[in-house]
């Protein structure tokens, strides 16, 4: 029941429209007959003009625009606008071909290994809902030069709470000063409001919304918020995206929106309200004061990934340029796109974005993490670094949460038949589990290194299939290898093979499993980036004080 009508819930695809209605209306029949002769007519007539004009057939070279969802729809009429116009680029006909693919999605792939199974084509250019996504992507050193620096600005979108109006003029919302982000945590707390956020690692609203309601003012975080805001959702609920959390709600047993604060885009209002059918109580944006961080909509050529030709490249900035044309800003403001404020859009960095993440992350979930520690002679260079690497173990295991999980493997060549051993399960760090692991550590530093070389190739393998059969929803699940190595002169697969097979595995997990590689010594670091990106995961170099809980929170 939603207000007292009971209702079939249906599914909330929050996308922007691609046109805005007009009313209605009234037209004789033959007058509507009339017409609609007239203008077939005349499609047919343009269309076989067109297709004398550009003379071009089927042999169209086009390239994959990655787009939001919320973008997909109108940049699928305006590749087709684009086309229509015969545009070549070197003597050849070229077009568009438009991916529709979520931001989170498109952001994860672009930092690890990009999945043609999951995620279509390798994309050319990227058009994302908010900018960033783009300033995530580009924060790491492999990844800040993908981009061309200047992006095409499609519009943007303003993020708001969503409240019953009912709900807002309880609290004093409507008709005056609008509430700070201060004032809406404040109500969380005293019970007064729900809060209900979108996921900032999954969904531009809940990213955009998070940025806004934990920023320091000056284009930082404050921590003290970012704790607020945290307990506001644990006091409240969350979800993948806004869609979802409406969708719970309505189909619950109390399906009522009052009295709840949802974190969404401007344009996604509209929406719940008319999929909803809250005519007798609609929900309102709400803006609180200091929001100045907005989703900026961007389109950018991925000129910096290593797949893109040179070709490829001119034929994505020539359509950026079309986009960028009166024509094709009329269609996009048409889809709910706003024109840009240059002040806010620039009001937070990207070193700053990866630190609200950071923050988020570290509140938000437990570790499930599997260490696997390099004993071979040749991973540990000769042995001067397998202490460091065991104390690295130690200290991180004594800063995780009782509810985290943990589990202990070393490998080296004739360890076992599989040339690496389980020295402790996987399981949560209760008093005596985590009195098991400190033995287990502390055992493994009595015993003599394996003499040779080290089987990495196949250790990272195996603990990756482990934990994707180990994986715990919610948390975040994370293979942890350390080594002074880099290198496989034990196992047969190569780096290219092994990078491969776990960007394949990657991406058909239901439940994401992330590799750290720690590196020692002289590590390879190159090799070791490259095992952990494959699965959308980081290299550090080991720290000097032992610990590393905070470089494998700082992944998001």
């Amino acid at each position: 029941m939603v207000f007292g009508t009971a209702r079939a819930v249906k599914s909330h695809r929050l996308g922007r429209r691609r046109k805005k209605g007009g009313s209605r209306l009234p037209i004789a029949p033959w007058i509507m007959i009339t017409l609609v002769c007239v203008l077939v007519a005349s499609a047919l007539t343009a269309g076989f003009v067109t297709l004398i004009r550009s003379g071009c057939g089927s042999d169209v070279w086009r390239v994959t625009v990655a787009a939001s969802p919320s973008l997909a729809g109108a940049l699928d009429d305006l590749a087709r606008e684009w086309e229509s116009q015969d545009p070549k680029v070197d003597g050849q006909c070229v077009g568009v071909s438009v991916s529709e693919v979520s931001s989170s999605d498109a952001s994860r792939g672009l930092t690890g290994q990009w999945n043609e199974k999951t995620l279509d084509t390798e994309p050319i250019a990227w058009a994302t809902d908010s900018q960033a996504w783009i300033d995530w992507v580009g924060g790491s050193e492999v990844t800040a030069g993908y981009f061309q620096a200047d992006p095409v600005v499609l519009g943007e979108s303003k993020p708001v709470l969503a409240v019953a109006e009912s709900t807002a003029e309880s609290l004093g919302w409507v008709g005056g000063e609008p509430p700070s982000w201060s004032d809406v945590l404040d109500a969380a707390a005293a019970g007064d409001l729900t809060m209900a956020a979108a996921n900032p690692r999954t969904s531009t609203e809940g990213l955009v919304t998070m940025l806004n309601a934990v920023g320091d003012g000056e284009g930082g975080i404050d921590p003290s918020a970012m704790s607020r805001f945290g307990e506001a959702i644990d006091a409240g609920m969350s979800a993948e995206n806004a869609e979802t959390l409406v969708d719970e709600i309505l189909a619950s047993e109390d399906p009522a929106l009052t009295g709840k604060a949802f974190t969404t885009l401007d344009f996604q209002v509209e929406d719940i309200n008319l999929d909803a059918g809250l005519e007798e109580d609609p929900l309102i944006p709400i803006t609180p004061a200091g929001s100045g961080f907005n989703a900026v909509s961007t389109y950018q050529v991925l000129d910096g990934t290593g797949w893109v030709s040179p070709g490829d490249g001119k034929v994505a900035t020539q359509f950026g340029a079309f986009l960028e044309s009166a024509e094709a800003q009329e269609e996009l403001a048409g889809a709910d796109l706003s024109p840009v404020d240059d002040a806010a859009a620039a009001s937070i960095s990207g070193e700053t974005v990866h630190e609200a993440v950071r923050a988020w992350q570290a509140l938000r979930r437990d570790l499930n993490v599997l260490f696997v520690v390099d004993r071979s002679t040749d991973g540990t260079a000769g042995g001067d670094v397998a202490g460091a690497e065991l104390a690295t173990v130690a200290a991180t295991v004594e800063q995780l949460a009782s509810t985290s999980q943990a589990g202990l493997w070393a490998f080296g060549d004739g360890a076992t038949e599989d040339n690496w051993e389980s020295l402790a399960p996987l399981a949560e760090l209760s008093d005596d589990n985590r009195s098991e692991m400190a033995s287990a550590i502390s055992n493994l530093g009595d015993q003599a290194l394996y003499e040779g070389g080290s089987p990495l190739f196949k250790a990272v393998t195996d603990a990756y299939t482990f934990m994707a059969e180990h994986a715990v929803e919610g948390a975040d699940n994370v293979v942890v290898v350390l080594t002074a190595g880099g290198t496989d002169s034990v196992s047969s697969p190569s780096i290219d093979e092994t990078v491969d097979d776990l960007a394949d595995a990657s991406g058909s997990l239901s439940e994401p499993v992330s590799v750290v590689t720690v590196g020692f010594d002289a590590a390879d670091a190159d090799n070791l980036t490259r095992i952990a990106e494959a699965t959308q995961g980081w290299y550090i170099e080991a720290p000097a004080d032992g610990g590393v809980l905070d470089q494998i929170r700082s992944m998001g």
